[in-house]
């Protein structure tokens, strides 16, 4: 009986989910990469997903009560809410058309002579980063170089050092080789797509960050979203297949999920059963904390800890301590360390807070979307495309407020680009 009412519950809200997506879809003119139709398509999915695989693959995953699933409901609704008060600001303000609003002038391209340095910096910079990641696994005293340098990287002391950077700045470089590749298709733009496109490849497999794959691809998508009107949902299909082969396939490359010492057979139930728990795991985390941790600290040291950083070393906070970024395993009874991007919200200043934060994040982040299709340029497209990230990770874990450096760099490269720009092409 019990059972039955659980299937019932995970039914009734998955529901409430589809119907909101579809209402999401139709509001916004059947927009599939507008943020509230793609936010509430996400969790849609996931809790369908999170149906399924109880019931087959991870048939001893705990069920998640009403009040969990109203979290995730009410998040959804107040994501949306947010995407719709921009919209509506958007329509007061009669903003054109995008059609009547497509830039064609040479002002919104990046110098080729600009480009060609970009791209330099990025090979040139790619053996230190080698080195240092070589550096880091010697640190491991692991025999296996991957999984040495990934655990280290994760849980050692050891880091990269300055070139670290480099990463950042290799992904911003590849945005922009893509971004000038579909404006003006030559060979020349094409030769500097596929050299970048190689380069933030190898940084992103001796980073050993598998979901950094999906940033690549939601870089791709996003730029082809504003700027090729051939790009059909056949390719977003693919784009999507193609992340969860790479994410499968690192995972035994790494050790998550599966071991490169085995056969193709022996690795499959290892690496489709660690894949469904990354996706699915968090939700009954985050009902696994609730129920057993849920203490609000009211300090922000969770969601704002970049902040209070910051405020320590320019000696504006006391000595307040601030939580780990890495969160500690728990069962459930599969283990795993994700419990959503709600866990850090809630656990500050409970659950009003992580609505309003959520309703705050969708509202900024159609803000974004619209100057994109209306300004048709690359500042807000990038900013966009790398804000995707953080939004289809949500079921997973935070990626807004406990990434936020990465998000300052990716914005002092990109600002510092565009201003360079400006001098190379008023000099032309």
């Amino acid at each position: 009986m019990n059972q039955l009412t659980d299937i019932t519950t995970e039914l009734a809200f998955i529901l409430l989910h589809c119907l909101l997506f579809l209402l999401n879809f139709k509001i916004m003119k059947k927009k599939l990469l507008h943020p509230a139709v793609l936010f509430s398509l996400l969790w849609f999915c996931i809790l369908f997903f999170h149906f399924i695989f109880r019931l087959t693959i991870l048939d001893e995953l705990f069920p998640i009560s009403v009040s969990t699933y109203l979290i995730f409901f009410i998040g959804a609704l107040a994501f949306s809410f947010g995407s719709y008060l921009q919209t509506v600001i958007k329509e007061k303000n009669a903003l054109l058309p995008p059609p009547q609003r497509i830039a064609s002038s040479r002002k919104n391209l990046i110098s080729l002579n600009l480009r060609y340095i970009l791209v330099g910096l990025v090979v040139i910079g790619l053996p230190f980063f080698i080195l240092a990641a070589y550096r880091v696994f010697l640190a491991s005293n692991y025999d296996n170089f991957l999984i040495g340098l990934r655990l280290e990287l994760s849980y050692g002391q050891e880091e990269m050092g300055p070139v670290k950077y480099l990463f950042s700045f290799s992904l911003v470089v590849y945005a922009l080789s893509l971004y000038s590749l579909l404006k003006e298709k030559t060979p020349v733009n094409k030769i500097l797509f596929i050299i970048s496109l190689i380069a933030v490849i190898i940084y992103t497999v001796f980073s050993t960050g598998r979901t950094v794959f999906l940033i690549i691809l939601l870089l791709y998508l996003g730029m082809n979203c504003f700027y090729n009107k051939n790009f059909s949902k056949k390719k977003l299909l693919s784009v999507i297949v193609a992340f969860i082969v790479i994410f499968v396939s690192f995972g035994v490359i790494y050790g998550k999920g599966g071991n490169t010492e085995n056969s193709v057979n022996e690795n499959v139930k290892p690496a489709v059963q660690g894949t469904a728990i990354y996706m699915v795991g968090g939700l009954n985390a985050l009902e696994w904390e609730l129920n057993h941790q849920y203490r609000i600290n009211y300090n922000g040291n969770n969601s704002l800890s970049f902040f209070i950083k910051l405020g320590r070393q320019f000696n504006l906070l006391s000595d307040t301590k601030v939580n780990e970024l890495f969160t500690p395993f728990v069962l459930v009874p599969y283990p795993t360390n994700v419990y959503t991007f709600y866990s850090p919200y809630i656990k500050d200043f409970g659950k009003i807070y992580a609505w309003s934060i959520i309703a705050l994040l969708g509202f900024f982040q159609t803000y974004l979307y619209y100057k994109a299709l209306e300004k048709k340029n690359i500042r807000f497209s990038l900013w966009y495309s790398f804000l995707l990230f953080p939004l289809l990770m949500s079921f997973f874990a935070d990626q807004y407020f406990s990434l936020i450096s990465y998000w300052i760099q990716f914005a002092v490269c990109i600002e510092g680009i565009l201003f360079f720009n400006n001098f190379f092409t008023s000099k032309k």
